[in-house]
């Protein structure tokens, strides 16, 4: 049996005070949305509890579905990554990107860059070649188990939060859905904004979730994970057999509507004569409150 937890959304604070060059761009708008809202809806004190609970599972593996910082300011990614440490060694611990990691233009070296471990299929090549912003997606072999990331992050205009893949990274994540089929694996898809047409709007959504979804449906995927909506969805793709959808909530959020308290998941995952079988448990808060505890517990595969 492997066991993949999932999370994702940490919005990691508190927030760097910015410079005022810092805010002569779209993060002006982010930063008093923060100073407005969002700085009461992503607690960090949260987030760890999230993580201590997570971190004293039986994982085999770690994901995390991006936006992982807030306005891309210099001073959040070297917190960022710090916090990728403390979750495992990259062998151990799988990121994709979401739009607030890439909320302006920056630096790959000193931005997204850091967590370039966390972002590539084999650790061991990055002494030979740091992967860039346009190495996705990644393949992640584990042994029966293989997980594709893909990055949906791109710089927008102000009021603008959706996300891009591009024809190339669409054509790369055919091929390699087609390639591990005919390995018989468990193939699971990660990737920032929802990739279902109709999970979000178009200010927010995929520019290309229709091409996305073609490609899913074309060659199938055994479990589709994303973030973003900053709440907890299951839904299902239409393909062959059937696989489910499955949206996170912040891990850091104190927002106490229905669905949208902080919360993780673990996936448990075993072929049994040649079929596949995967039991999700949530873990989370059921009040603002309360200890970390478990939400659900149900098979969505076999």
């Amino acid at each position: 049996m492997f066991t993949l937890a999932f999370l994702s959304d940490p919005h990691i604070a508190p927030l760097p005070k910015p410079t005022i060059g810092e805010l002569a761009s779209k993060r002006l708008f982010g930063y008093i949305n923060w100073q407005l809202s969002r700085k009461a809806v992503h607690d960090r004190s949260i987030l760890d509890a999230i993580t201590a609970d997570l971190l004293a599972q039986k994982t085999d593996h770690i994901a995390v579905g991006g936006d992982l910082i807030n306005l891309a300011l210099p001073g959040e990614f070297g917190p960022a990554l710090d916090w990728l440490k403390s979750l495992g060694a990259p062998e151990h611990v799988s990121v994709v990107p979401g739009n607030h990691d890439a909320y302006v233009v920056s630096d790959h070296r000193t931005g997204t860059g850091l967590w370039s471990n966390y972002m590539c299929s084999d650790v061991s090549q990055l002494q030979k070649q740091a992967p860039g912003p346009d190495s996705f997606p990644y393949v992640r072999r584990m042994g029966r188990i293989a997980l594709i990331g893909l990055s949906s992050a791109v710089p927008k205009p102000p009021f603008f939060a959706s996300g891009r893949l591009g024809a190339t990274q669409i054509s790369a994540l055919r091929s390699s859905l087609s390639d591990l089929k005919k390995d018989d694996l468990f193939r699971v898809v990660m990737v920032h904004h929802p990739p279902l047409p109709g999970l979000s709007s178009k200010r927010r959504g995929l520019d290309d979730v229709k091409e996305l979804e073609a490609v899913l449906l074309e060659n199938g995927a055994e479990l589709v994970l994303y973030g973003h909506r900053h709440i907890h969805a299951i839904d299902t793709l239409a393909s062959t057999p059937p696989a489910p959808v499955i949206g996170a909530p912040s891990a850091s959020s104190a927002d106490a509507k229905p669905g949208h308290l902080a919360r993780y998941y673990l996936f448990r995952i075993w072929q049994s004569e040649k079929h596949w079988n995967c039991e999700m448990i949530a873990r989370g808060l059921e009040t603002i409150d309360g200890p970390i505890a478990e939400l659900e517990r149900r098979m969505i595969i076999g």
